[in-house]
């Protein structure tokens, strides 16, 4: 298990070696965002989103600040559509602030899966020799990130509706 030391203010890096460690990664990175979260993955389903102590901080999080936003981004909306009901859910209660988009097919989130926070704290999973890495207060490490982010979510189309729609 990851030993997440107090927040000082510090840059930290610590290495996860097991699947067990995202959640407690994630709710780390979730707890230190104050503006935005970002999240990019090929379908989400890596970052355990729609598990009950996530979608309680992410909840915990909109209610801190009116301007507080969530974005998600991801090439296939599967797991999104059917097996993330507790983060529809939650989409639906915070429609103006929790925002997913389908990458464009041309600039495809591909296997990159990183989660962001304020521009200063980053998750990255998928590393060729650990599971993942968590970045906390380290700007240089998540500006690039954020910058492909950012570039990607512009070239997505539109925001994926709250409901189904349909008649």
């Amino acid at each position: 298990m990851i030993d997440i030391a107090v927040d000082d203010g510090r840059p930290q890096r610590y290495v996860l070696t097991a699947r067990s460690e995202i959640v407690p990664a994630v709710l780390a990175v979730v707890a230190r965002a104050r503006l935005g979260l970002r999240c990019a993955h090929h379908d989400l389903s890596v970052f355990a989103l729609s598990q009950s102590a996530v979608t309680t901080s992410l909840r915990h999080f909109l209610y801190a600040n009116a301007q507080a936003r969530v974005y998600l981004l991801m090439d296939e909306t599967h797991w999104f559509d059917a097996q993330a009901a507790r983060l529809k859910l939650l989409q639906r209660q915070f429609s103006h602030a929790l925002l997913a988009r389908r990458a464009h097919s041309d600039d495809s989130v591909g296997d990159q899966a990183v989660l962001l926070a304020d521009a200063k704290h980053a998750l990255l999973l998928g590393h060729p020799h650990s599971v993942g890495e968590l970045w906390l207060n380290h700007e240089p490490h998540a500006q690039s990130l954020l910058a492909a982010f950012i570039r990607r979510w512009e070239a997505a189309a539109h925001n994926l509706p709250v409901t189904p729609l349909g008649l």
